[in-house]
């Protein structure tokens, strides 16, 4: 992450050098990158939509990170796990960018925006985000990006399909000893851990949360579309369990 800061910063200092300046500070140069961006941006996003794999890995960088808006940091694998194709049990939400702003500096662009995230399940959920590009080998692919999400309007309750809750059911091993148990009673699901039980409350289709706790739980499927484990992150911290049962 230094070094890759490192060369921000140069090619920052050197882009004043590196192509001519149109009277309002621009390059002709930087436009046509600008519009590359942009679309390189939304094909991504499609890749997400689409469950692209061979998209999504030529659009991320090997080395990309990206920090969610709840303090985790996911790898391109991490990323790439979570693709899965839309289906009428389980849509994807849509996912579109707004007031979108591209900075070029030499083989670096920085693209700021709006992310908005619309579904039946999610409802409506913005998060402002920055991503960083570079281009390595004359090809642009995105290294970095972050995601703050923004205050909500007004949110649609997540209501799940049962057979969504029962894909869910089972028991999770986060650590030798440690389980996590799984329970759906009606139409919302229960965690158990070591004797203690809590409410899951949906906040998408994959995501829930144990209200009060700031405690998150995200089901992640193999490329099978099973559920194989579960993310947890709790105050910053991220662990994962594998399913067992």
């Amino acid at each position: 992450m230094k070094k890759l800061f490192m060369v921000f910063m140069l090619v920052m200092l050197s882009a004043p050098f590196a192509c001519s300046q149109t009277p309002f500070g621009r390059s002709v140069q930087g436009t046509e990158i600008e519009q590359e961006i942009i679309r390189l941006e939304r094909e991504r996003l499609d890749a997400y939509a689409r469950a692209d794999r061979a998209a999504f890995d030529r659009i991320v960088a090997d080395d990309f990170t990206m920090t969610h808006s709840d303090g985790s940091v996911f790898d391109k694998a991490q990323e790439r796990a979570v693709l899965r194709p839309s289906t009428a049990e389980r849509p994807l939400p849509t996912l579109n960018i707004e007031d979108v702003r591209v900075r070029v500096y030499g083989d670096a662009a920085v693209i700021t925006g709006r992310l908005v995230e619309q579904g039946e399940r999610v409802g409506r959920v913005s998060l402002r985000f920055t991503n960083t590009y570079m281009r390595r080998q004359g090809r642009w692919q995105i290294v970095a990006g972050q995601l703050t999400r923004l205050p909500p309007q007004e949110r649609a309750a997540v209501t799940l399909n049962p057979n969504v809750l029962d894909a869910y059911v089972g028991q999770y091993e986060l650590a030798p000893n440690l389980i996590i148990t799984i329970t759906r009673e009606g139409n919302r699901l229960m965690s158990e851990v070591g004797g203690r039980r809590s409410e899951l409350t949906a906040e998408s289709e994959t995501r829930f949360v144990i209200v009060g706790a700031n405690i998150q739980i995200t089901f992640v499927e193999n490329t099978q579309g099973e559920v194989s484990h579960i993310l947890v992150r709790d105050n910053g911290r991220e662990g994962q369990a594998r399913r067992i049962r």
